[in-house]
């Protein structure tokens, strides 16, 4: 092979590609410029005379200012090049001879730079005017980034205004930096639904560029979750490995990789993440872009996207609500590009016509220009285009130029010739992005055909432009293009005939799915979009529901559902038969688990997507499918707070699982009876079923609903041997339950383990111990992103302040934790953390709130049959009332012996030890000693454990007191 990639510094000229490169990125530059470097570099280090370069460029017979037109060769090589005339890297002026080029080069053949492009010349550099302040500002953060302060900067403007441009010409400024650039699109038929797809875009870009070994190497180390879903870039042993890296991948788990990995990135040359039209984008991307906007480490990096503002209102874009958060927090900046002022026209002409000396005088039809465009950059360019196309710019006054951009690029359409026409209007239907083989299986013809057509209209800058080659799983190669700007995409799809794009969707999706054969669920967003337009509803539901999947395995629950809802919705337009209800049942039940990760367990959509799936499977289904449903319903009814429900749905998922003898079923229901069993305050039958459903976890990994069987199994069943008595055993279980769901690497089930462990601390009275966990059990539930986790963090938190005599601060942790935990929708567990809050209430002084709140938990678990801290509630509200300076003792004895009187009811001896002890304390006040002592004696001689515990230290403190 020869070399033919000449290297120097941070820029390569291609030859194949006939394409200068800065950092791996095109930089444009004229034919007449390109062929003169190219000239110059092939004799690098010796004297190219002007009279050399008028031969070999232009030949001998040409009538033409050769000075002229040399020098204004020369002027756009420095230019692409960023060479000052005045100290030259690369291009020295030998006075009245000619030029020499200087900078050392090295030679590679053109297979070692990976990706090629097809060749074919670029066309001029897009002419920036208007935008000197707004890039000035740009320049100057960059300028931060280099120097290590992250920024994330907002490029906003409606369609035509520039926005790539202005983009473009900025990156231009950055080429003697060093800097990477990563550049990915959203794309408006299926961006939204593709979680992370413009981050996947421009890291697979990066991974294919000069030094893209570094990038997979970075990936490997800090992004292994992201890695897996670039599988092109692994071997086969590379995938093996990263499905188990991947396990118990939560969302916040891939946003804080990839934060990482950026900054790892950044760590070795400064990195631009450029994304545009995020106004189409998906909603994990733009929580990824806010997670690296907060973050406070320093690096040399710079998020910038695009996006039109009318687009993010019209659609109601959560774009809006994340941008105006981060603009809140000054987490980032923005730039709001205008239309451009009559001066801003002229100086486009300009520069536009610097060489014509017919032209030069044309600045004063700027203000008819102007006064046709209203200075919206693209309808001006495309106007310009038009006149010079009728005529000249003279006769401008006599041309009728349309009134509209759209009918601009109408008019400009017309020039084309009909082939031309059809092939980018199949384009458009393929998307803004397009492999001239999807262009060819639209149209039924040879792809060699569109490729020809396609190169051409693209070397003309007529709408598209050659973006390399795209190579399909079967094989199949071909050129890749994309339409220069949305709007041009918009206007061809909409001319067409609506029965005439039905069909060119079918070809195009049916050509995918067989170019793609086993891969095809990994274009299945693609497909599902095409074969909806097509008005084939049931491939579009089957991948739409591929999608659906496939976002799930990337923790975007918000685009699962949304797949999973857009195969509901088509499913509901087919007629009813057994088999449309039955892919139906499978998709409630999908879009019942989405719905659970976004909106929390207690959510109405949960419910009614359960409720649904067990209507249809009253109609007809399969065992296999209720068991999930009435899973998903236990859960929603037991979070809600509707026991009742919780328990004979629990019931009834044991029957069901006995008459089909799975013990994979038998454990999930004996856990659900286990726990619900607990929460009423039946501690030994919830004994009974948590032990069966520990004995049949055997080992095996079982996670109906994210939580891992035997964590969720010996985290119930800890705090079920606390309340009957055994705090020893209980704390043993609990750190079993821990220290499984860390060797799993499941921070979810790791989380249900901490909350439990923070359960029991509090009731063993371990201060210091406690505290420690809640802490662990916050920083848990941040770095993931666990709301429902958080809340109990935030009011195990306060409730150790308040242990530490931090009342106020501790009061406030409990109440905003209260509040977080109604707002994921929950009930479960409010009487508890009422206890807590009255407990911060008596810490601050106010004993009256605290009465009353101990009231409101007692009528909230009477009212929920919630009666698992009933006992503890009633020796609570006897403690306050004694601290009351008008007490009543006869009150709060009644309190402490309703408090035994419940606890021996559930046999729960823990809850009866402290009543027990707090009535012996009031009973020694009034004289009856004795019969303190021997109430006091029964329960704490039935303990074999524990004693080393506080409320077994203190039962014994009081039972020697009396004793003397």
């Amino acid at each position: 092979m020869s070399a033919e990639i000449c290297r120097f510094e941070e820029f390569e000229l291609d030859r194949n590609a006939y394409q200068l490169r800065c950092n791996g990125r095109p930089r444009k530059l004229e034919r007449i410029p390109l062929d003169l470097l190219f000239l110059l570099i092939d004799r690098r280090g010796d004297l190219m005379t002007r009279a050399e370069i008028v031969e070999r460029i232009w030949g001998k017979d040409l009538f033409l200012d050769t000075d002229s037109a040399i020098n204004s060769a020369v002027r756009k090589i420095r230019r692409a090049l960023h060479d000052n005339p005045d100290a030259p890297r690369f291009v020295v002026t030998v006075p009245a001879k000619g030029y020499r080029f200087i900078a050392k080069v090295t030679m590679a053949a053109a297979d070692d730079i990976g990706v090629r492009l097809p060749s074919m010349p670029q066309g001029p550099a897009p002419i920036v005017v208007g935008r000197e302040a707004e890039l000035a500002r740009l320049e100057s953060w960059a300028a931060q980034v280099i120097e290590g302060r992250r920024r994330v900067v907002f490029v906003a403007g409606e369609a035509g205004i520039g926005k790539t441009t202005f983009v473009g010409a900025f990156l231009d400024t950055l080429g003697g930096t060093g800097a990477r650039i990563a550049r990915g699109q959203c794309i408006e038929q299926y961006g939204a639904g593709e979680p992370y797809m413009p981050v996947l875009e421009a890291l697979m870009r990066l991974c294919r560029e000069a030094r893209g070994e570094r990038v997979v190497e970075l990936l490997h180390k800090f992004a292994p979750t992201w890695l897996a879903q670039m599988p092109a870039l692994l071997s086969d042993a590379d995938r093996d490995r990263l499905q188990v890296t991947v396990q118990g991948i939560t969302q916040q788990r891939m946003l804080r990789e990839m934060a990482q990995a950026l900054e790892a990135l950044a760590a070795d040359a400064p990195l631009i993440v450029a994304l545009e039209d995020l106004h189409w984008s998906d909603f994990s991307t733009l929580e990824l872009i806010s997670a690296i906007a907060r973050r406070t480490e320093p690096a040399r990096l710079l998020v910038l996207p695009t996006y039109r503002p009318t687009e993010m209102l019209v659609r109601n874009h959560p774009l809006r609500t994340i941008r105006q958060e981060l603009e809140l927090h000054r987490h980032c900046e923005e730039v709001r590009l205008k239309l451009l002022s009559e001066a801003d026209v002229a100086s486009y002409l300009a520069k536009r016509f610097v060489d014509d000396d017919a032209a030069r005088s044309l600045a004063s039809f700027a203000p008819l220009i102007h006064e046709r465009t209203d200075g919206n950059p693209l309808f001006m360019v495309n106007v310009v285009d038009y006149l010079v196309e009728q005529g000249s710019l003279l006769d401008a006054n006599q041309i009728e130029t349309p009134r509209s951009i759209l009918q601009m690029i109408e008019r400009n359409l017309e020039r084309l010739t009909p082939d031309e026409q059809r092939i980018l209007e199949a384009a458009s239907v393929v998307g803004a992005d397009f492999s001239a083989a999807a262009v060819a299986a639209a149209l039924e013809r040879p792809v060699s055909d569109i490729e020809d057509s396609c190169t051409q209209l693209s070397r003309h800058e007529q709408f598209i432009s050659a973006q390399g080659f795209s190579e399909w799983p079967d094989g199949t190669v071909a050129s890749s293009f994309r339409f220069h700007h949305a709007l041009y995409s918009e206007v061809l799809y909409q001319r067409m005939p609506a029965g005439h794009r039905v069909e060119l969707h079918r070809r195009i999706a049916e050509r995918g799915e067989k170019a793609h054969g086993d891969h095809a669920g990994e274009i299945a967003v693609e497909l599902a979009h095409h074969y909806s337009r097509a008005n084939d509803r049931n491939k579009a539901i089957e991948y739409f529901k591929i999608a659906g999947g496939r976002a799930a395995t990337r923790c975007a629950m918000v685009e699962a559902e949304r797949h999973y809802a857009n195969a509901l919705k088509l499913l509901n337009e087919l007629p009813e038969t057994p088999e449309r209800d039955r892919r139906e049942l499978a998709l409630q039940l999908a879009v019942g688990r989405a719905r659970i990760a976004i909106k929390g367990w207690a959510a109405p959509e949960v419910e009614h997507a359960y409720s649904r799936g067990r209507k249809l499977f009253e109609q007809q289904g399969e065992l296999a499918q209720l068991f999930p449903i009435l899973y998903g319903r236990w859960v929603n009814y037991l979070v809600r707070f509707d026991l009742r429900d919780a328990y004979q749905i629990a019931e009834e998922l044991m029957l069901q699982a006995k008459n089909a003898g799975d013990s994979t079923l038998l454990l999930q229901a004996h856990q659900a009876l286990g726990n619900t069993s607990c929460q009423m305050g039946r501690f030994q039958l919830a004994r009974e079923h948590l032990e069966a459903a520990l004995s049949l976890c055997n080992g095996r990994r079982v996670r109906p609903l994210s939580v891992d069987m035997e964590v969720a199994c010996r985290s119930y069943l800890s705090w079920t041997l606390w309340f009957l008595g055994y705090p020893d055993q209980a704390l043993k279980m609990n750190y079993g339950a821990v220290e499984l769901a860390q060797a799993l690497s499941d921070p979810f089930s790791l989380v249900l383990a901490e909350i439990f462990l923070c359960q029991l601390q509090q009731h063993r009275r371990e201060g210091r111990a406690f505290q420690e966990t809640a802490e662990r059990l916050t920083a848990i539930c941040a770095e993931h992103g666990f709301l429902y986790g958080a809340a109990h963090a935030t009011v195990r938190r306060g409730a150790a302040m308040i242990e530490y005599g931090c009342g106020e601060e501790g009061l406030e942790q409990i109440q905003q934790g209260l509040a977080a935990h109604r707002a994921t929708g929950a009930e479960v567990n409010r009487p508890e953390f009422l206890y807590w809050l009255a407990k911060g209430y008596c810490a601050t002084g106010r004993v009256d709130d605290a009465l009353d709140t101990l009231t409101n938990a007692l009528r909230v678990s009477e009212e929920h049959e919630y009666l698992l801290l009933e006992a503890e509630i009633y020796r609570l509200k006897g403690e306050f009332l004694l601290r009351k300076s008008d007490f009543n003792s006869a009150e709060a004895l009644a309190c402490f012996e309703r408090g035994i009187e419940v606890a021996r009811k559930q046999g729960a001896k823990s809850l009866e030890l402290s009543s027990t002890t707090s009535l012996g304390r009031l009973l020694a006040k009034q004289g009856r000693c004795e019969e303190a002592r021997v109430m006091l004696a029964e329960i704490y001689g039935w303990f074999t454990e524990g004693f080393d515990t506080a409320d077994l230290k203190d039962a014994k403190a009081l039972l020697d007191e009396l004793s003397n």
